[in-house]
Order: structure tokens, then sequence, then C-alpha cells
């Protein structure tokens, strides 16, 4: 990102303009049309997106419960993303956390990269009511995308909303000794930092914490880290198009997990791991495993 300038912003202006203008390609639209109707922008049913859960007896959310795990449409949705789900809901047990889930919407995160500002404004307006009807303070989501639309674009109609990744509020369990692991794993991890997370939020250390604290875990750096991390492509709206195999920057991130020995690239966000994982898959790179941190953490208890 240049100094001084917000360069994924402007690309958002920009295609605010296309809007104005009616020069977005179409599939785009179908998108939105999935959110108003579906809450999601994978065009699946309202009444599937809590099936991921139906086997673990996590409650409704309640206003008694410390945190909403507001659990967002990836993880809903995708098989593989649910597991990063199934492994913080035992986190959280584990921790002796009171939590509940709605069965929410979408966070209207597609809306707004996609650059549709008038509908964004009365879809994020509508889901604070609801959310703040709920009785709910403290938030913790899986993806940093979610993360970023509830602190920058919702309004605290309650006073005390507080959004948090579940890196934050995980590593606050650890350091408050709520969350402790039992289990040593012997594992070289390197972790790729979400651009939401990182570069968005400055979130850098907290992700790193938690996986030191596993015993056994030797963390690596890759050659592009923390601030001068490589996107993992699937970031702006690019989960919605299809992007050249040979064009993909998660191929080059695997890449550099190789070149740094690691045995599992570990990140805390269901985008990338879902573009990483599939650049190890179309590299046919062999002793590489993609996983969420959650998922790492999960081992260790």
């Amino acid at each position: 990102m240049s100094p001084g300038v917000d360069t994924p912003e402007g690309m958002v202006r920009l295609r605010a303009k296309a809007w104005r203008e009616g020069r977005v390609p179409r599939n785009l639209h179908g998108v939105l049309w999935a959110v108003h109707w579906d809450g999601s922008p994978y065009r699946r049913p309202p009444t599937h997106r809590a099936r991921w859960a139906k086997d673990l007896d996590v409650p409704r959310f309640a206003p008694d419960h410390e945190v909403l795990y507001y659990v967002g449409c990836t993880p809903s949705y995708d098989r593989r993303i649910q597991k990063v789900a199934r492994s913080l809901v035992e986190i959280l047990r584990r921790s002796g956390v009171s939590f509940g889930i709605l069965g929410e919407r979408c966070c209207g995160e597609s809306v707004y990269v996609l650059g549709h500002d008038t509908y964004l404004r009365r879809y994020v307006e509508e889901h604070a009511k609801l959310l703040a009807e709920a009785g709910v303070w403290t938030l913790v989501t899986t993806s940093p995308h979610c993360f970023d639309m509830f602190r920058r674009f919702y309004p605290d109609l309650s006073g005390r909303f507080r959004p948090l990744h579940h890196t934050q509020y995980l590593a606050a369990l650890v350091e408050d000794g709520r969350l402790r692991f039992t289990r040593e794993l012997h594992v070289r991890v390197t972790y790729h930092d979400p651009c939401y997370l990182g570069r968005r939020h400055g979130i850098y250390d907290e992700p790193r914490r938690l996986l030191t604290a596993i015993p056994g875990v030797e963390l690596v750096e890759m050659r592009d880290h923390q601030e001068e991390a490589l996107c993992c492509g699937g970031g702006g709206g690019r989960m919605w198009m299809e992007t050249p195999a040979e064009e993909r920057f998660s191929n080059l991130r695997v890449q550099q997990a190789v070149e740094a020995g690691a045995e599992v690239l570990a990140t805390a966000c269901p985008h990338c791991v879902l573009c990483l994982e599939d650049s190890v898959k179309v590299l046919g790179v062999q002793g590489l495993q993609v996983m969420d941190v959650v998922e790492v953490m999960a081992q260790a208890l």
C-alpha cells in the first residue's frame, strides 16, 4: 500500500462509480441478490445456515452469554471451513466460555467490497438493529472480513458493542489462564498474515502468541511476513471471480512456506485457508498442511 494512499478503499470507490454508470460484470449482480434474499452471497438456503452445528448442541445466543460467536457465511456453508468453526466451538467450551450463535445474516462485507454504497448503508442499519435487539455486546468472528465490517461500519447501538477476531479473544483467554494446552505438537509452523487482520487492523502478535503458546510448536517466518506479507488473492471481492491459476498470489505464498521449511501453513481467515489450500493441491506440494490457527490449537487440547 502506498504511503498515505488507501489503495483498497480507492478500488472500492472505483467500483461504486462502476455501479452508478452501469458498468459492472453481470455475475456480481447475482451476489448482491443472494445477500438480499438468502442473507449470504453463497446462494444457499438460510434454513441450512446452522446445519454445521446440528450435533454440537450450541445454544442460541442469550444476553447473559459472555460472547456471541458470529459464525459468518463461509464457515456456515463451506464444508472445509465448517471444520474451523467446530474447532473454535471446542476451544470456547474447553475454556469455560458461555456463548451462543444466532444463525445470523451476512455481515455485509460482500456488498462493501463490490462497491454498492446505497444497499450497504441500508443493510448495515437493519443488521445492527437486529444485533442490538438480541443484546449482543461482545462479538467474536471467524473471519477478519466480518471483524473489519463490524469494527468500521456498524454503529454502536447498545453503547457496549465490542467486535473481536477470534485470535484476539483466544489470546486474552490464554493470558488470563482460562485456556491451557495439554498436548505437545512437534511441528514446524509458519503463519500467513491475512490482509484484513494485519495491514488493516495491525493484528500481528496475537496469532503468533497463540501458536508459540502450544508446547512443541516451532514458529518460522516466511520471507514476506507481517506488514510485508503477500495477499492470498481472495480478498477485495476476488472470491467471487475466477483468477487464472498462473496469476494466483496464493501460489507464491505456498512456495514461500515451502522455502521456510514449514509443515503447517497456518492462517486466521476462511478466504486465506481456501485459497492457500487450493494452491497446495494445484502445485502438487507434499508435506504441507494448511490450517486455521484454531485448528492447530484444538489439536493441542
